[in-house]
């Protein structure tokens, strides 16, 4: 019966926590957003400054939300290494629904490939449409746009390798499009592996209403040290593509393995 009443009010947690991000981005999009283009005298440079630091807060909120009402732990491990970069390609593994949102929160100025069915959204639409970059463009407009974010203003592409969660028991599939940002941009990559326990509920093609059996969701991040293109750079872009793709692979499933041996 105890575990039973722990699951509910876990459950209830998660709920609640998605109707608190839909609510928050629906008032940040329609009212905040037309706000900041005042105050950063419709200068576009100062309202993506303006923007990405407001939504890092609110993504830091929306943590600590879901960490306080007992549906989460969060720990990160070699945090440091965040620590003020600039112009790099975040990668990781996209075991849940949560992923990007706890990146964003670690990483302020982030920028991000995103779903181009998200504009349709509309508790996010004029988020995504105002500072991130829709997958429904040429691909070569996306490097472009990526490119000139990361370079002129500093910002860092967060992309997952898989391009969508994975698959819970199946193989890691990625592909080359986070090594081609990279490449085109000159990037150096900084891979996070997401651990911690089962994302039941959170992952591809799990239901709303469910849940991890026995605890809460358990985010363990481990920033590794990262991967320079350099190495890369004299090679054609379908080779130099393929061996950082493999490489990005080969990093985080060492880490995925290590943790299966520890636990």
């Amino acid at each position: 019966m105890l575990r039973r009443i722990k699951y509910i009010r876990r459950l209830l947690s998660k709920l609640s926590s998605f109707a608190v991000f839909g609510i928050s981005s629906l008032i940040l999009g329609t009212s905040l957003f037309p706000l900041f283009h005042v105050l950063a005298g419709f200068s576009e440079k100062r309202f993506n400054m303006i923007s990405r630091r407001f939504v890092n807060l609110f993504f830091r909120f929306f943590v600590k939300y879901i960490e306080v009402t007992g549906a989460m732990r969060l720990s990160v491990e070699n945090r440091e290494l965040l620590k003020g970069i600039k112009g790099k390609v975040v990668i990781a593994n996209h075991p849940s629904l949560l992923d990007v949102v706890i990146l964003f929160s670690l990483i302020p100025n982030s920028n991000c490939i995103v779903k181009g069915a998200l504009v349709q959204n509309a508790c996010i639409s004029a988020i995504i449409r105002n500072l991130y970059i829709p997958n429904s463009i040429p691909f070569e407009e996306q490097l472009e746009r990526a490119k000139k974010s990361m370079i002129e203003d500093g910002n860092n592409l967060i992309i997952f390798p898989e391009g969508t969660r994975s698959k819970p028991g199946e193989p890691w599939q990625f592909k080359k499009g986070a090594a081609r940002f990279a490449l085109f941009a000159e990037a150096d990559v900084i891979p996070i592996y997401f651990g911690g326990n089962e994302k039941i509920g959170l992952r591809k093609h799990d239901k709303m209403l469910q849940f991890h059996p026995t605890e809460r969701y358990m985010y363990n991040l481990k920033v590794l040290p990262s991967i320079p293109v350099a190495p890369y750079k004299d090679m054609p872009m379908s080779k130099s593509a393929i061996l950082l793709t493999d490489k990005m692979k080969e990093v985080l499933e060492k880490e995925h393995q290590n943790e299966k041996v520890t636990q």
